[in-house]
């Protein structure tokens, strides 16, 4: 009896060490936290926005106010104080506008794992930093879309055997042509200029209404109605050829509508995906860059609420 006991004492022995190792196996180092953030290039300016409800990846809301890892700025010129020291674009409170000058800053929206977001936000200003002290100092020149476009970039792509679990959008405004520029990227540093963006949690909800709500329409041959066009933003190949051998992208990279517009129908949008998906909600929060007149580039904050309110109205019989 006393071998059989030893070999059944083994046996369990065994299979704890084996369970234990299964479990340890199974460590899974992400969590996605929610977060749907979009952005919109126009003429004159460029709009990033993302809703503030942070949860655990299921149910669980932690918080309905947040931002900070969402929405933050990169900046090396002077301006009023609208960002937090670490970049953070300030939360406005209910129904409130915060207004100022942010100069040669670009704006920047991360959705995914919170504690990632907050890596990637620390790192890619760390670069900034370290490379504006030895540049921008001496050349004086503001910081660039493109420039903070490339370097994203770069950075996450340095990270692609354990990557930021982030998914970004850039936006700003481009130095040349004063128009708005849009970058979208995967979690690996991928990206393309774009007119309209959004990624995160819901992204696949919210982008075609987006395409739905963006795009152009014309006017029939005998204009009793207007109609949408499919592939408004389309550019022909022969228009993509530019000089020196470069290509310009294969759709329009700006809108047409008005900035009050973009902010409207972003809000429609939002909404539209808060009643479908569990981890979008609460408030939306519109970052509108712009510059107005003597150059002077400003950064506008706008909180909207998502919740809508449905009256039901009740009918006595008799």
């Amino acid at each position: 009896m006393l071998p059989v006991v030893k070999i059944g004492i083994g046996l369990l022995t065994f299979l704890a060490t084996w369970t234990w190792v299964a479990v340890d196996a199974s460590f899974e180092p992400y969590q996605l936290n929610g977060g749907l953030v979009s952005a919109v290039a126009g003429r004159d300016y460029v709009i990033l926005a993302s809703d503030s409800r942070l949860t655990d990846g299921g149910y669980g809301i932690y918080t309905r106010r947040h931002v900070s890892t969402r929405l933050w700025a990169l900046s090396n010129g002077p301006g009023e104080q609208l960002t937090d020291p670490d970049g953070s674009i300030y939360m406005p409170s209910s129904d409130q506008v915060s207004r100022g000058a942010l100069e040669g800053s670009v704006l920047i929206g991360s959705a995914g794992c919170s504690a990632d977001c907050e890596s990637l936000k620390q790192t890619l200003r760390a670069e900034i930093d370290a490379f504006g002290s030895s540049f921008w100092s001496s050349q004086q020149q503001p910081l660039t879309v493109s420039t903070v476009s490339t370097l994203l970039g770069q950075v996450l792509y340095s990270r692609r055997s354990f990557p930021f679990y982030s998914f970004c959008v850039v936006a700003g405004l481009d130095v040349m042509t004063e128009r708005g520029a849009v970058y979208v990227y995967d979690a690996i540093g991928s990206h393309e200029q774009v007119a309209v963006a959004a990624t995160g949690t819901g992204r696949e909800i919210l982008q075609p209404i987006l395409d739905r709500l963006f795009s152009s329409t014309t006017t029939s041959s005998n204009k009793e109605k207007a109609f949408l066009v499919r592939d408004g933003n389309f550019v022909s190949a022969a228009d993509q050829q530019g000089s020196s051998l470069t290509l310009s992208p294969p759709v329009a990279t700006v809108v047409d509508c008005s900035e009050q517009e973009a902010v409207s129908l972003l809000l429609r949008g939002y909404r539209s995906v808060s009643e479908r998906e569990i981890a979008v909600g609460d408030n939306l929060v519109i970052c509108v860059l712009r510059r107005e007149k003597g150059s002077k580039q400003t950064l506008e904050t706008i909180m909207k609420s998502m919740v809508i309110i449905a009256y039901t109205r009740c009918y006595r019989r008799g």
